[in-house]
């Protein structure tokens, strides 16, 4: 185990605080709560797939067109076809 300070918005607090009270009885296992809700956290995030787009421009930027492109926004970098 390790020792932090970490610092909740008051609304969050209070929720937790609140989760704490329904589910242990009293506040003496907030830590326990928040390193489960952290843990589903992540293992939720493992498990969701993330969809790529890929978009074909025709040819291969380098490096600066890539760059370029995406300062200026990919609408101004690809000329999309409707």
């Amino acid at each position: 185990m390790v020792k932090t300070t970490i610092m909740l918005d008051n609304q969050l607090y209070k929720e937790l605080i609140n989760e704490a009270i329904r589910e242990y009885g009293s506040t003496r296992k907030l830590s326990v709560l928040i390193n489960r809700k952290l843990r589903q956290a992540g293992t939720m995030a493992k498990t969701s797939k993330v969809k790529r787009v890929t978009i074909k421009l025709g040819r291969k930027l380098n490096e600066k067109e890539l760059e370029r492109a995406i300062e200026k926004g990919w609408s101004e970098g690809v000329k999309w076809s409707a």
